[in-house]
């Protein structure tokens, strides 16, 4: 399917929509406005919208970087599930998602949140009962309005309206705002890009706000906004986005299923669309499918680069590009231009920008005589890690990768230099900048990042007498020292229906580690919903939470603090809670640490290289 196709499909919905709004404006005696949206929304500029925005159905992929592919031809079924009911599940192939206020579409790096979005607009764009707009938040700029940008977004897609014309329509709840990428902007904006969805949804409140973001950023821990989470890979979908990607190439589809089936880890690994692209480029060129995360991420870069074209049929591909440096070299040195854009908040390169960074990656591996704008197209050409996005723009094809070759970087400098590293993420600003990149130092520079990083942060919220062996009371009572920040808030909705809405809110200092703090949320909202803890306090507390909102503007809530929530409810009700609590938090951040933990000590017994020395003059034999 092309964009004449999906244009067929579009223009004559949206151009019955818009007749509609102005037919309706009209009857309403705004005759100004309705003019004005006739003008801008005929059938020429309708086509010419519907073609602008191709940009967004059409995207470049790992296995196609040197040209788009429509979204449907590679599209696998993607579910989510509200934060607060993992039960339901929603597949989103025909779903028209409609829900006033802001939602928030939560995924890991990689999970097909982009994907999600984008494969809603095209429903959307083929429904024709809201004007979509799709708008990456990485280029909202400090100290813009959002409906500015938006209007200008509409210019640039071929429709020339006014500010006011574009406000009536969201007044009216004809549009629907699809923000993509709440996490890719500069944490130091993301507080104020917060503020600015929240007061454009009290302006409009019947417009539907959909945000993409990952796990943990602020926008996730705010009242008023419903969170749905994306969900893992199916087996079936897995094997369907094999064979999307395979060439026809049935064969090696089943055999790399048939080791997955027989690895229960790295069926883990294939839970999210970009790795499991990875994962079957990996296994087409080494035949086998990785033992371990770890090894998997090792030979990444290597496959992409050395077995790219050997994986295309026919003659081999002799590219004319030539460096002077092996496949390891190049590896480094790429590692080296990852670390510094990322530092750098660069995301995107013009082509000047990428040489440049190119040249300071090649000085700090002492690599001379090397042209730099060669090395970036051997990245772009021989591995599609980096790809063309419009005529002077280079991007990474998915930011997990700049994240995981930022964390290669890192791990190979020097213990002093790693040490500074790791401390300076002690504070919040950095750590959110780096959060991916610490993930990625978990696995592959365990004991530093453990020593350096994850104890400190750890001690910070649960302070145990021993770190190895962390007492149930220690972890309550760090649990307890989180939930201090958080409150709920309970509107006149809530009070009508406590058993279906939960506001949840957290207070985060910035300026130190909330690591832990973010990690411990989730348990924490989980176990306030399977408790009923919020119903309970509504039930007990409801006159005066009347009286209390009847002094408030309309749709603002009473904000209470957990703690006070759970101190007036009876005893075994709290003890429940904290059962709930410490059962969910022994399913992820209890296993992390002990595993943190016994690896860090196991790695602070004397090395080989220590006990080889020791042995050979005590006259001792290694294996003796």
């Amino acid at each position: 399917m092309n964009m004449p196709v999906l244009e067929t499909l579009a223009s004559k919905a949206l151009l019955t929509l818009t007749t509609s709004i102005v037919k309706k404006f009209t009857d309403f005696g705004w005759t100004k406005i309705a003019d004005e949206i006739s003008a801008s929304f005929d059938e020429n500029s309708i086509r010419n919208y519907c073609n602008a925005c191709e940009e967004y159905i059409n995207i470049r992929t790992l296995y196609s970087s040197q040209c788009d592919v429509f979204i449907d031809d590679v599209y696998v079924p993607l579910f989510m599930s509200p934060m607060n009911d993992p039960e339901q599940k929603f597949e989103i192939t025909n779903l028209n998602f409609y829900s006033e206020g802001i939602t928030s579409i939560i995924g890991r790096a990689g999970q097909g949140k982009s994907t999600f979005l984008r494969k809603m607009l095209i429903n959307e764009f083929k429904n024709g009962r809201y004007l979509p707009v799709f708008f990456e938040l990485k280029y909202f700029g400090e100290g813009q309005l959002l409906i500015d940008l938006i209007v200008d977004w509409f210019g640039r897609h071929n429709v020339s309206t006014n500010k006011k014309g574009i406000e009536r329509l969201f007044k009216s709840g004809y549009i629907k705002l699809f923000l993509d990428g709440f996490d890719e902007m500069p944490p130091s904006i993301r507080e104020e890009a917060l503020g600015k969805i929240k007061d454009f949804s009290r302006l409009y409140p019947k417009t539907t706000i959909i945000v993409t973001t990952r796990p943990d950023t602020i926008i996730t821990t705010e009242p008023f906004v419903s969170n749905y989470q994306v969900l893992d890979l199916e087996v079936e979908h897995i094997r369907l986005l094999f064979e999307n990607i395979s060439c026809h190439d049935l064969d090696s589809v089943s055999e790399a299923m048939a080791q997955i089936e027989n690895n229960p880890n790295i069926k883990k690994v294939a839970a999210t669309p970009i790795l499991a692209i990875l994962l079957f480029l990996t296994f087409k060129a080494w035949s086998k499918i990785p033992d371990n995360l770890s090894d998997f991420y090792k030979k990444v870069f290597l496959t992409l680069l050395t077995h790219h074209d050997s994986l295309k049929p026919g003659k081999k591909i002799d590219r004319g590009i030539d460096i002077p440096l092996n496949d390891f070299q190049i590896e480094e040195v790429f590692s080296n231009f990852s670390f510094l854009s990322f530092s750098e908040e660069m995301y995107d390169f013009t082509h000047e920008e990428a040489s440049k960074f190119a040249e300071i990656a090649l000085d700090e591996a002492c690599y001379d005589n090397v042209e730099p704008t060669k090395l970036i197209n051997i990245i772009k050409q021989c591995t599609g890690i980096l790809c063309n996005n419009g005529y002077d723009k280079i991007v990474y094809s998915h930011k997990s990768l700049q994240e995981y070759f930022t964390s290669v970087y890192i791990a190979r400098q020097d213990l002093d230099d790693k040490a500074i590293f790791y401390k300076e993420c002690h504070r919040g600003d950095e750590e959110t900048k780096y959060k991916e990149v610490l993930a990625f130092l978990s696995g592959i520079d365990t004991k530093e990042y453990t020593k350096y990083y994850h104890i400190p942060c750890f001690n910070s919220i649960f302070d145990p007498k021993d770190i190895k062996n962390v007492t149930r009371k220690e972890w309550i009572k760090g649990a307890y020292k989180v939930m201090e920040g958080v409150h709920l808030s309970f509107t006149q909705d809530i009070l009508d229906h406590p058993s279906v809405g939960l506001a949840v809110g957290k207070a985060i200092d910035k300026k130190a580690s909330n690591i832990y703090e973010l990690k411990i949320f989730h348990p924490i909202v989980m176990s306030v919903f399977a408790t009923n803890s919020s119903k309970m306090y509504v039930e007990n507390n409801h006159e005066t939470l009347v009286q209390e909102i009847d002094k408030l503007d309309k749709g603002d809530g009473v904000i209470v603090p957990l703690i006070e929530v759970l101190d007036v409810l009876p005893n075994n009700h709290r003890l429940d809670f904290e059962k709930i609590l410490i059962e969910i938090m022994n399913r992820s951040i209890v296993k992390e640490h002990e595993a943190l933990i016994d690896f860090c000590f196991k790695k602070e017994r004397p090395s080989l290289l220590k006990t080889a020395f020791k042995r050979k003059k005590d006259s001792e034999s290694i294996i003796a």
